[in-house]
């Protein structure tokens, strides 16, 4: 799901609440006959694109209310949401064998949690006027980096910083990269074992007169850093037809990268590239893995790539990425499952998935005359539907046996890319 449908999906929540019944006109609703996940897709199949979600909000406000409204979004700035970090009981000898601490993005501060307790232990804010939106760790568990974007968005551009952690989990202050601004909105970050090489995704907002382009257009690019010789070494473009990706991830030696976007606007695909290719298309020079997935993540040695796929089922499974062949099914998910991001371990054993269950049946309660809901009329009866906020839910799943075991600590609203980092 992409930022922009999390920060509508969330504002016409809190909007319903906003809305007097007494102005809705008579609705006799149908039950939605199509399958949880066919609903799901078609809410997220093409996660880069404007038009959708805001036809969809504008949906939402004309049905709620017979009238064009326009939510308030959710969080301390503009269009950048608050995200926050709730914690349960914890299981430690369950999660002994994990990072010590795990960073949150909340977008407006970085959360840096002790992974085996949930306890948040430190806090980063981000600079005036900017929002993170992506984290990335190293196998250290104390270096990582974060890309944040202008705060609102009053143009494009990308900001990339690096910052550590004390032994007890304090951040460091944010120390900008030696490439620290770049123009664009980021999508993805990634980083090898060493924290030397940096693997981002940047997408470029039009400029000039407005114009129809072709899916064969190039509209930004997966880019490499070199800290070490403190420049951009790579960069491979994307086409309007791939769209950008969300769940870019490195193989420990910084030798192959992995992710995912749509072949010829058709449907999406896990490709691999190696950085050692030079720079051009990225289609020349890398090769696809498999095909539909949801979301990907490369193991530690770049030899599998894990994927989350499936339409009315959901299975983690492992491919080879040398020729595609699927290596083994580890874990099948429920229909209701909504997946946001996958990241594997420093040791290769197991990864963090973000996630929330949704419920495809809809709650109502009686109508009071005078109390703000989100009505409707149900068979010429008015009803009040029942909004539950969603959580964001992590939980780790053994790379070996496909074994998951719940973090102790979850996030307000539903999964997206760029909220954690190991």
């Amino acid at each position: 799901m992409s930022r922009l449908e999390v920060r509508v999906q969330e504002a016409c929540r809190e909007a319903a609440d906003t809305v007097r019944p007494e102005v809705i006109r008579s609705l006799d609703l149908e039950p939605d006959q199509r399958p949880a996940r066919t609903r799901q897709a078609a809410a997220t199949h093409r996660r880069g694109r404007v038009l959708g979600p805001l036809a969809a909000a504008a949906a939402v406000a004309i049905v709620v209310a017979g009238v064009v409204v326009l939510p308030r979004l959710m969080g301390g700035t503009p269009g950048h949401p608050n995200r926050q970090t709730h914690t349960s009981t914890p299981k430690p000898n369950a999660l002994a064998a994990l990072p010590k601490f795990t960073v949150l993005n909340n977008t407006n501060a970085i959360d840096v949690v002790t992974t085996a307790t949930g306890r948040i232990v430190g806090q980063l804010h981000a600079p005036a006027r900017q929002g993170f939106a992506a984290l990335a760790g190293t196998a250290s568990d104390r270096t990582f980096f974060a890309v944040a974007d202008l705060n609102p968005q009053t143009s494009c551009q990308s900001f990339f910083y690096r910052f550590t952690l004390s032994a007890d989990g304090r951040p460091s202050a944010l120390i900008p990269l030696p490439v620290r601004r770049l123009p664009g909105l980021p999508t993805a970050l990634a980083a090898d074992a060493s924290g030397n090489l940096v693997a981002f995704s940047i997408d470029q907002c039009a400029t000039g007169a407005s114009g129809h382009i072709g899916n064969g257009q190039a509209i930004g690019n997966i880019g490499l850093f070199d800290l070490t010789a403190g420049r951009t070494i790579r960069r491979w473009t994307y086409t309007l037809g791939e769209d950008y990706t969300t769940d870019l991830s490195i193989s420990a030696d910084g030798r192959l990268l992995g992710y995912s976007n749509f072949l010829d606007a058709k449907y999406m695909v896990g490709r691999v590239i190696p950085t050692s290719a030079p720079p051009g298309p990225d289609e020349r020079y890398s090769h696809i893995v498999t095909r539909r997935p949801m979301l990907t993540a490369l193991s530690t040695s770049g030899r599998l790539m894990y994927a989350i796929s499936g339409t009315r089922d959901l299975a983690l499974a492992a491919y080879s990425t040398a020729n595609g062949q699927q290596v083994k099914v580890l874990r099948r998910l429920p229909a209701s499952t909504e997946t946001g991001v996958l990241v594997v371990d420093p040791t290769g054993r197991s990864a963090l998935l973000s996630m929330t269950h949704f419920s495809t049946r809809k709650r109502l309660y009686p109508y009071v005359k005078g109390r703000p809901c989100l009505a409707l009329r149900v068979h010429g009866i008015l009803k009040c539907e029942r909004i539950t906020p969603p959580q964001t839910h992590f939980v780790i799943i053994d790379l070996t046996t496909g074994k998951v075991t719940a973090l102790p600590f979850r996030q307000h609203g539903p999964p997206s890319w760029g909220v954690v980092a190991w």
